[in-house]
């Protein structure tokens, strides 16, 4: 069975948000994209790196905490086995109802930038929301919190694209993202990655 996938990335500092987009735009070099698919790639909401982070100074309170989270980067993807044998139709609607689950979760106003890549090994969609509360003020913690609240969103989540054929992963595994860096340092020492 193909499985939803979602992930949630706190970025606490500009620069941190900046350097996140600018790979969602290849803005710099992006070792694991083919060049020849980039024009595949779409951008919504932002085209660029300078529109999404002026969208982004627009919605953050001008007081905050220091160490407030700034933006939660969202990829949200499914099996590698699903998006071999879906119709475009399909593709469409999983797309569509992932920025749809964002939204609703948030607010549309808060999706600062959302694209959708089809230049890496596995089509993805790859979001940033401003994490404000309905009194205006930064909290991650009120919408991804807990484990508990991160694993009811992905359940939620999984349940929004359940009819296109995809399911949601297996609760409570001890699975863990692996960056593309730590599997290139991986490859380089000969280790076999999962």
């Amino acid at each position: 069975m193909a499985y939803a996938i979602m992930r949630a990335k706190k970025l606490a500092n500009m620069g941190s948000v900046a350097a996140s987009m600018q790979h969602c735009y290849r803005e710099r070099e992006t070792h694991n994209a083919d060049q020849e698919r980039t024009p595949d790639n779409q951008h919504l909401v932002a085209k660029s790196t300078d529109e999404a982070m002026g969208k982004l100074r627009v919605l953050l309170p001008e007081k905050r905490r220091k160490d407030a989270v700034l933006a939660v980067e969202y990829v949200m993807t499914a099996s590698p086995e699903w998006f071999a044998q879906a119709t475009p139709e399909q593709e469409k609607a999983f797309f569509q109802r992932s920025l749809q689950w964002l939204a609703d979760k948030y607010g549309a106003d808060r999706i600062v930038t959302a694209s959708i890549h089809r230049d890496e090994a596995t089509p993805h969609l790859s979001a940033f929301v401003v994490p404000l509360t309905q009194d205006k003020r930064l909290s991650a913690k009120e919408f991804i919190g807990s484990r508990d609240k991160m694993r009811a969103d992905q359940t939620t989540y999984a349940a929004c694209v359940v009819d296109l054929g995809l399911e949601r992963g297996i609760e409570g595994s001890k699975a863990t993202h692996q960056t593309i860096q730590q599997h290139y340092a991986a490859v380089e020492r000969g280790v076999q990655p999962l």
